[in-house]
């Protein structure tokens, strides 16, 4: 009988840090599950289709719980809670119904890894909700993987409550480690890092765009006044660079979203040396061991760390991508972390020349813990 995997995540949007994890999942399932139906229920079904077809042959991409959040008549997220709750155990509508039936033939659903479900998308907590009200109906295995958590939402206690009720849990940083009683995991990019640095250092291609110092800036999630602040200190970083000689690079983790840095910055870097999304996606995050590195992204800071770079990780919000990219100095990626509210100029990009074997070693334990998930059978 062919076993039904179901997935949870953010993926689609598209995101690198997101697209990667299911990603990683998808070929980490491709070799241990061949053979099983794959199930994943993402915000954009349609994009994640392109976006990973072909890594299993049993993929398929839905929307059931993340359209029952976005659907709620009230965001607010005990008020979610309900609504996908009373959606999953009593059938929703007929709108709903279809993809109702492939959550409900689920041997086990998985709440990928990323920091999604918390106070800055108070609404996402329905995604666990729909989870238990399925667990509830079939039995099915829960587990959740590599989640960061903070800063909570309002329903926090009734959040802990229920992943108490997961048969595994893990995540990535120490705030969330505390909140559900648990040690620190792993962010679940580790699962496929290995995968990412040798595409990307195998490829000439990829290798020709990774710039002597690159830049990785988002525009979402901050205010205008932080975004200028940092164009100018980041303006400095490029014109001092190449005074020195330097090679510049921008690479994009989101569409539009990132390129827009990229334009105010006012053409100073080539338009030749940008990387849009498609190109990372395609072909390669464009690292190597001895480049520079500034990005506000916490996935390209991962992976450019590993791959042997220097940096500065740039906090665009605080009690949120402070944690995130402090998880990563606390495994001792080397780099220096900078606020982008401060008005103090970019420190010099630092790192430390044992988180390349770091990284490997990270990787083997994400391994270990896929496979007590899914055993090799």
């Amino acid at each position: 009988m062919t076993e039904n995997l179901y997935l949870v995540a953010s993926g689609g949007n598209p995101n690198y840090g997101d697209e990667l994890i299911v990603a990683s999942w998808l070929r980490f399932l491709a070799r241990v599950r061949p053979d099983a139906t794959v199930w994943l229920d993402c915000p954009q079904p349609g994009t994640a289709s392109a976006l990973f077809a072909g890594i299993h042959p049993g993929f398929h991409a839905t929307n059931t719980l993340w359209r029952s959040c976005a659907e709620a008549p009230d965001q607010s997220a005990q008020a979610v809670w309900e609504h996908v709750d009373n959606a999953v155990t009593r059938g929703g509508t007929p709108m709903y119904d279809v993809g109702l039936m492939a959550l409900g033939q689920a041997d086990s659903i998985h709440l990928l890894g990323g920091g999604y479900v918390n106070g800055v998308w108070p609404d996402h907590v329905g995604l666990v909700a729909g989870m238990a009200a399925a667990q509830r109906l079939n039995g099915c295995r829960l587990a959740g993987s590599g989640l960061g958590l903070m800063p909570l939402p309002e329903n926090a206690e009734q959040l802990a409550k229920t992943f108490g009720d997961f048969s595994d849990v893990t995540v990535r940083d120490d705030a969330s480690a505390e909140f559900l009683g648990l040690e620190t995991g792993l962010d679940d990019v580790f699962l496929g890092i290995l995968h990412e640095l040798r595409r990307s250092a195998e490829s000439p291609l990829v290798q020709s765009r990774a710039k002597d110092v690159m830049l990785c800036i988002q525009s979402d999630m901050t205010d205008a006044d932080t975004f200028s602040r940092l164009r100018d200190k980041l303006r400095v970083v490029v014109e001092n660079s190449m005074a020195a000689g330097l090679s510049v690079g921008y690479a994009e983790a989101i569409p539009g979203s990132d390129r827009r840095m990229f334009d105010a910055l006012g053409g100073i870097i080539p338009e030749e040396n940008f990387v849009p999304f498609t190109q990372v996606w395609n072909d390669g995050l464009p690292v190597r061991r001895g480049q520079q590195w500034y990005t506000t992204r916490f996935h390209p800071h991962m992976v450019a760390a590993a791959a042997g770079a220097k940096g500065v990780a740039i906090g665009i919000l605080d009690d949120y991508y402070d944690i995130k990219h402090r998880s990563l100095l606390d495994l001792g990626s080397g780099w220096t972390y900078a606020s982008a509210s401060s008005h103090n100029e970019l420190p010099e990009p630092t790192g430390s020349p044992e988180f390349e074997a770091t990284a490997a070693r990270l990787a083997s334990r994400k391994r270990t813990e896929a496979l007590a998930l899914y055993p090799v059978r």
